[in-house]
Formats: structure tokens, C-alpha cells, sequence
């Protein structure tokens, strides 16, 4: 489904899905493959980690509460990625509540392993310098979207970036073969959910959007990245 959206997305980084281009497979054998329940707790905010982690399947996501209670998502870290590595290597605190969205599967690296295997393979070192870039370019285009676009975009383009990443031709459309809430949408964007549920009922009258099953149907891209741009 890339073929059909990735060329419509604002910025490759505008993604709060973490992944590494390059793979993972030279760093899979420098930890022990561990399984962790849906909302495990691997890291908690303020305070030091003893591993960096990489996710082979679940979901695992960065997050904290505000002082209404409501929960900001600041990235989703699924199969293909790496996190907390720059904490376990430069012993910095977690700034966020570190925990799983989903039952997952994990590589736990310690930070003897990573470091002897950055001074062994220069490949290691760039997968991880990578990971890193590919952080803060997210994380710099994030803010952009979060200063400039207003709701109606913002929720346009997560749906292109939800479709390029979970779409599949469906009747004429895309359906995201993912189950998202209102209230996880809401996380995502920094929204209030009132504004969430607001944008997208005007998203479903105007044809854009649909629930079917308990998954978002997308039924035309093309009428989506237009709302988009006229926001």
C-alpha cells in the first residue's frame, strides 16, 4: 500500500512509528528474546534503564500523562526497532513512561553487550546512529506538525501515514488493518478527544472515512490529501 500513499505523506518523518530501515538482525543475537504482557512497564519516567530493548512483534509506546489526566503518545515503537538505547548507553533518565500497547516480543540488550559490540562491528554502530537520526528527525517534524497544522490536517495525515503503514486495497479504498480508538487517535495527535470525535464525523459525512468491523476504511485517498491541503 506504500506505492499508493508514501508519495502523498507530508514528511517520511512525520510518523510516530519507530522503525530501522536497516533491519535488525545484527543487533537480534546481542540479548535475551523475552515476552512481556500488554501494559508492562519497561521503563519509568525519571528514572535509569538497565536495557534497550528490540521490538520482533507487539507494540510498545512512549508516553506521560497530563495534568488533566489524559494521555499523550509521544512514539510507537513496533517490529523493526530499537529504543532506550541512548538512555542504557549514556545513562540519562527515561524522560516517559516506557510500556507495552500490545503482547510482545522483545530482545533485551544490556549495556556491556551493546557497547563491545559497537567497538567489534562498525555496522552496529551505524544501524544504531540511524535509529537515532531517524528519532530526532521524527521527533523535529512532530513539533512542526504540532505548531502548524491544525486538527483537520493533523488527522488527514496520520490516516495517510496509518494507511501507507497498515493499508489494503478494499472495495475501491483502504482499509487500516489496525483497530484504533478514538482515544489512541486523540494520544497521538495531542488532541482533546471532543476534537477528534468532532473531525471525524465531518471526515465520515464528507465520505473520507469509515468504521467497518472495528477498523477505519479509508474510501478515497485522493479526497483525504485534498481536505488535507485546503485545511
Amino acid at each position: 500500500m506504500g506505492k499508493q500513499t508514501s508519495s502523498i505523506i507530508e514528511n517520511e518523518y512525520v510518523s510516530w512509528f519507530l522503525y530501522l530501515p536497516r533491519g535488525t538482525d545484527r543487533l537480534e543475537n546481542l540479548g535475551v528474546k523475552k515476552r512481556f504482557p500488554k501494559n508492562y512497564l519497561l521503563a519509568e519516567a525519571g528514572n535509569k534503564t538497565k536495557y534497550c530493548y528490540i521490538v520482533i512483534s507487539g507494540r510498545v509506546i512512549s508516553c506521560e500523562y497530563s495534568e488533566s489526566g489524559e494521555e499523550r503518545i509521544y512514539c510507537v515503537n513496533e517490529s523493526n526497532s530499537i529504543l532506550l538505547e541512548e538512555n542504557l548507553l549514556f545513562g540519562y533518565n527515561v524522560p516517559l513512561n516506557v510500556r507495552t500497547a500490545a503482547d510482545s516480543d522483545l530482545i533485551c540488550i544490556n549495556r556491556g553487550s551493546l557497547l563491545t559490540a559497537i567497538c567489534e562491528d562498525s555496522e552496529i554502530a551505524v544501524d544504531l546512529m540511524q535509529s537515532l537520526s531517524m528519532k530526532t528527525l521524527s521527533s523535529m517534524e512532530q513539533m512542526r506538525c504540532m505548531n502548524e497544522l491544525n486538527a483537520v490536517r493533523k488527522v488527514c495525515n496520520l490516516f495517510l501515514i496509518l494507511a501507507e503503514r497498515y493499508g489494503a486495497a478494499d472495495s475501491g479504498g483502504i482499509v487500516i488493518r489496525e483497530k484504533l480508538s478514538q482515544e489512541y487517535i486523540s494520544s497521538l495527535l495531542g488532541l482533546n478527544r471532543i476534537t477528534v470525535v468532532r473531525v471525524m464525523k465531518s471526515l465520515k459525512e464528507q465520505g473520507v472515512i469509515q468504521r467497518r468491523n472495528g477498523c477505519y476504511w479509508i474510501s478515497d485517498v485522493e479526497l483525504c490529501v485534498r481536505i488535507r491541503e485546503s485545511s
